[in-house]
């Protein structure tokens, strides 16, 4: 086990202390964690188990995630305006490309989810957001 990993133990238990030049440390010995699969003497810190789900949750539904269809989930959230929004632009963004001699693959992919998206909102009665 890693020193990061026990790190992690010592983070949720209560005999935890900070140091200003080690930073986390045991409180019973003021030192790094040694143990090798388990602490005999952790004792969970249920204020800091919740802390720590709660944080990891709320870093998951964040809307700044990126990602590589982050836009197109945006845009789904938003319900039949979303779904319309991208069929448009799935629409005008291809007439623009085949004028231009230019045929993208995108814009026909980027229309079926703005497809999916309108008739998702409308079965759900999201107009345009979340409900």
């Amino acid at each position: 086990m890693t020193l990061e990993e026990r790190l992690n133990y010592c983070k949720i238990c209560t005999n935890r202390k900070m140091s200003d030049q080690s930073g986390i440390v045991c409180g019973l010995t003021d030192a790094k964690p040694e143990f090798e699969d388990q602490c005999p003497d952790f004792n969970a810190d249920q204020a800091q188990i919740e802390y720590y789900k709660n944080r990891d949750k709320e870093v998951e539904e964040s809307d700044g995630g990126g990602g590589l269809f982050e836009p197109e989930k945006k845009g789904l959230q938003k319900g039949v305006l979303g779904g319309l929004a991208m069929m448009g632009i799935a629409v005008v963004w291809f007439v623009i490309g085949w004028q231009a001699g230019y045929i993208y693959y995108y814009p026909p992919i980027l229309f079926v989810i703005g497809l999916v998206g309108t008739i998702k909102g409308l079965i759900q009665g999201n107009i345009s957001g979340k409900s």
